[in-house]
């Protein structure tokens, strides 16, 4: 017994220890690394996410204007009030985010995202009213009127008013990254800013461009059915890359690290708007109210959206042109 009792007491003083495997040691020196690593980024730089800053609540509010504007027209006969939302609403929303979240965002993105909406918009809105779009009907929305005959009224609400808002309030999705997150400033945000700022400038200089042409048409000082000059002889739809690139520019300045990934839905659906339904519907409509003519400009200017220098265009033109004009040679029904 006694034998015994001092076995057990010497192993409860030296109790058999097993080395530690280098494995184990690695996986402990590195321990604080993986933390810094995973951890550190979540906690000091949340997510920013729209979801997180009343995106639900602004739903809504482009919903009830939309549905305000939409009765409105019905008691006017005409859907033009739908084009002050386009304009008016990024806007609205900047003003909506600030006063319900004062304190959220960084000062200097605010003032730069605030500063560039707000001149955007100004310039849009002038724009639609300096041309006579008070009281006049857009001709996309008139051939839906035609098309859809004594149904319009309602049809309106879905095809004019809320298809507009849903790409609308997909592409303003941007803002609240723009007005609400927490990251520092970096090159993306000047990289964004500067695509902006261009692109209010390129759809500006379009749309003057285009304004003097149709006045040389009504004063009789030029028989041309087609604008020939400036940026149209870079590419067909010069203002629409202007509004496209703006979006996407919106997009670099507020989406930084830490922002979602799904907010590029934004400028995704307006790039699929303006290349597959709204340079669809305008070349079908110039195609078959100009003719020969716009049959000749399309082969002088082949780009119907980006910027191409003019030789180039040209060249281009008449390679196609050669091209197609192969194919039908070659045709079947030419025998």
């Amino acid at each position: 017994a006694e034998v015994a009792s001092r076995a057990r007491a010497r192993y409860v003083r030296s109790p058999k220890t097993r080395p530690t495997p280098a494995c184990a040691k690695s996986r402990a020196a590195n321990k604080p690394l993986v933390t810094a690593v995973f951890r550190l980024p979540i906690s000091r730089e949340p997510m920013t996410s729209p979801t997180d800053h009343g995106l639900e609540q602004d739903a809504i509010t482009l919903g009830g204007i939309n549905l305000a504007f939409w009765l409105a027209s019905l008691g006017l006969g005409k859907t033009w009030p739908v084009d002050f939302i386009w304009s008016c609403f990024p806007p609205l929303l900047c003003l909506l985010i600030i006063v319900r979240e004062p304190d959220t965002g960084v000062c200097e993105r605010r003032i730069v995202g605030c500063t560039l909406v707000a001149t955007w918009g100004f310039r849009l809105t002038h724009n639609f009213v300096s041309r006579g779009g008070v009281g006049h009907e857009d001709w996309r929305y008139s051939d839906m009127r035609r098309t859809f005959g004594r149904h319009f009224w309602w049809a309106s609400l879905f095809s004019v008013f809320l298809g507009q808002a849903a790409f609308l309030f997909s592409a303003c999705l941007s803002l609240y990254g723009v007005l609400c997150a927490p990251e520092p400033l970096t090159a993306t945000d000047a990289a964004g800013a500067a695509v902006c700022f261009g692109a209010v400038l390129l759809e500006a200089a379009s749309d003057l461009q285009m304004d003097a042409f149709v006045a040389a048409r009504r004063e009789h000082r030029t028989d041309a059915t087609v604008i020939d000059r400036g940026l149209w002889m870079w590419s067909r739809h010069p203002n629409y890359l202007g509004e496209l690139t703006w979006w996407w520019g919106l997009y670099l300045l507020g989406v930084p690290a830490a922002a979602p990934g799904w907010v590029v839905v934004g400028p995704v659906s307006m790039t699929f708007l303006f290349v597959c339904v709204s340079i669809k519907l305008m070349e079908d409509r110039q195609r078959g109210s100009k003719g020969e003519a716009w049959i000749k400009y399309t082969r002088a200017v082949p780009s119907p959206l980006l910027l191409v220098p003019p030789p180039i265009n040209r060249r281009l033109g008449q390679w196609l042109h050669a091209a197609e004009s192969g194919e039908a040679a070659r045709s079947p029904l030419n025998g």
